[in-house]
């Protein structure tokens, strides 16, 4: 009995197989038990070839499963039973069946098995006694294989390999050139696990159309060599020189076989090709991480011009897998060509080049076109990559480039600029960012008072709120409270002195972050924030806010808004006003925020446009 480790994996199910009455689910056990040798399953299988209410031809796989699994050299006496059966089904199983006995008496069975009158049992039995004879049976395969039917081919393909000599695999190429089922064929001729196969089965490849099932499945069959036999027939197809013969070997290359030595003969037989599929096909064998790319690097510059796009495209994928080139140098004509998916290809393939390769300081030049594309996909993408590979250097060309799109009306353009701009800004940069969009950026803020869920603090008239002043300190307390809960019972509030302090917005969408800026907790918790800016003349704005969790609004000591989301533990609680109408005065004005937070996350936001939603640079 076969140890439970040592199974192959399934092995119980395909046994359970066996005894259901389906007789596809017995086939696929059978097919699966034999291929395994499985020799647990012997005695079940046999049961199943000498059950005469079974299906004849399930007996009949059960018996070449049996033998095949048995591997003797003696014939069984089931195996003579069947082959003298009436039911054609039955012998031609036994004729298939003596493939799998490897004593010399089986040949005689053979023989005698390929006069039977019926056809399948007639090569059934040439293809076994090939396996013995090999090119001794050549004279009775010659005879019996003149004009062999579509049903037959695949039986007499095993038969031809078998054989192996010159004019059997010229014999067999002529058939696979007439034969109609594609798959039946190629299942038998792989089965075979012949290297005399792998021509016949690359030839087979350059008249299939990729996109023909069967194409794929060639491959997985020439799968089952290794590459030192794979090498030279490929090689043999590449230097015919035709297209679709160049085209199956690179697909061979890209899925088998990726051998830089065999690269060398790819990439000089597709300069001779002139189809867009070829050399795509070229390509990708030649771009591939293990067919060494950098040796082929100058082959896929050469493709950076071509009318081409998709091959353009390929290159560049093919160059990001170099790691002797610097795609800034090479790409930077690229980025700007009019196909929008070859710009993008390029960029995106800058996104994946190391940071020390980006030209420093002029990268809003270099992405100059890129970053005014009419394309807002192109557009975003230069973005990125202005994000990603700038530094501070690039910052002041990069503002001066896109200050315009900070104060437009274009809010998804806008805030894209804003972000890459702000990635790379320096010290107080953000805020310079933020104030071009409208955001007010710079703030004196004062805190933490104690708040509750309630917000009951936040409805109470506090200290600030009366009178302003930047140099005063005010007594404030504070508990630490966990997981939403306000406070212990009987725990007493700690008391501190708290004072003004100097802010700028940290984000270039112009939030204000309370929590790093003001002593802890910020759980809650109410502050200020205040910012005094001038106005050249009396104008009427738009106002608009948000924040978490709740707000009130003075501008110039008269209340203008206020707001309080609902409650949510553990989640980002917004209350939001848009475009309210303000009034501002000429000269000094000055804006009071109160903000009130219960837990998570704590920031303001406030920004000023005009009647068309137009940025307003006023802090």
């Amino acid at each position: 009995m076969v140890e439970a480790s040592e199974r192959p994996s399934g092995t119980i199910g395909y046994l359970q197989q066996l005894e259901e009455k389906d007789w596809i689910l017995k086939a696929e056990a059978l097919h699966y038990l034999s291929k395994n040798n499985v020799k647990e399953s012997s005695e079940s299988i046999f049961k199943i070839a000498n059950n005469n209410t079974e299906n004849p031809w399930i007996r009949s796989k059960a018996l070449i499963a049996y033998c095949k699994i048995q591997n003797d050299s003696n014939i069984p006496p089931i195996l003579t039973s069947f082959s003298s059966s009436e039911d054609p089904k039955l012998r031609a199983g036994a004729a298939e069946a003596l493939s799998f006995i490897t004593g010399n008496n089986s040949d005689e069975l053979s023989l005698k098995l390929t006069k039977d009158d019926n056809e399948m049992v007639q090569f059934h039995a040439l293809a076994s006694y090939t396996k013995l004879k090999k090119q001794e049976a050549w004279p009775l395969v010659q005879t019996m294989i003149d004009s062999p039917s579509q049903e037959t081919i695949p039986i007499v393909a095993k038969a031809l390999i078998r054989v192996g000599n010159n004019e059997a695999l010229k014999k067999l190429q002529e058939i696979a050139n007439s034969v109609k089922n594609k798959r039946a064929f190629i299942d038998s001729v792989s089965k075979t696990k012949n290297t005399n196969t792998i021509p016949l089965l690359l030839n087979l490849l350059e008249k299939t159309s990729i996109d023909n099932s069967n194409f794929d499945y060639i491959i997985s069959a020439l799968s089952i060599h290794n590459n030192e036999t794979l090498a030279k027939p490929l090689s043999d197809l590449i230097n015919t020189g035709r297209d679709p013969a160049v085209f199956a070997a690179a697909r061979v290359i890209t899925h088998l076989l990726q051998d830089p030595k065999i690269g060398k003969e790819l990439r000089s037989a597709i300069n001779n090709s002139s189809s867009p599929e070829t050399q795509e096909a070229a390509m990708i064998a030649l771009g591939s991480k293990n067919m060494n790319p950098d040796s082929n690097k100058d082959f896929f510059i050469g493709y950076l011009k071509n009318k081409n796009p998709d091959l353009r495209v390929l290159s560049i994928l093919c160059l990001s897998h170099c790691r002797e080139v610097n795609l800034y140098n090479l790409l930077k004509e690229t980025i700007k060509d009019e196909e929008s998916r070859v710009s993008l290809a390029a960029m995106n393939a800058l996104m994946h080049t190391p940071l020390e390769d980006a030209p420093t300081g002029v990268l809003v030049s270099y992405l100059e076109e890129a970053l005014v594309n009419a394309d807002t996909v192109v557009r975003k993408a230069a973005f990125d990559l202005l994000a990603h590979a700038g530094n501070a250097d690039d910052f002041e060309p990069a503002l001066a480039m896109l200050g315009e799109a900070l104060s437009g009306t274009d809010t998804i353009r806008r805030e894209a600029v804003a972000e890459a701009l702000g990635s790379i800004a320096p010290d107080k940069g953000v805020a310079n960012v933020a104030r071009r969009q409208g955001y007010i950026s710079n703030w004196m803020v004062l805190g933490t008072f104690l708040n509750d869920k309630e917000h009951k603090a936040f409805a109470k008239e506090l200290e600030p709120e009366k009178t302003i002043d930047f140099e005063k300190t005010y007594p404030s307390t504070y508990v630490w409270a966990l997981q939403g809960n306000q406070r212990k019972e009987g725990e007493k509030a700690i008391e501190r002195d708290i004072g003004w302090a100097e802010a700028s917005v940290n984000k270039t969408n112009g939030m204000l972050l309370m929590g790093p800026l003001l002593p802890p907790p910020g759980t809650f918790s109410i502050s200020y924030a205040v910012s005094d800016f001038n106005s050249t003349k009396e104008q009427e704005l738009f106002l608009s806010l948000d924040g978490d969790d709740a707000f009130k609004v003075w501008l110039n000591g008269e209340k203008v808004a206020e707001a309080i989301a609902p409650y949510l533990h553990r989640q980002s609680c917004i209350a939001t006003l848009e475009n309210i109408k303000i009034k501002l005065k000429k000269g000094k004005n000055r804006i009071l925020i109160k903000s009130a937070n219960i837990e998570n996350e704590w920031w303001v936001r406030a920004r000023i446009t005009d009647a068309n939603n137009r940025p307003i640079e006023l802090f």
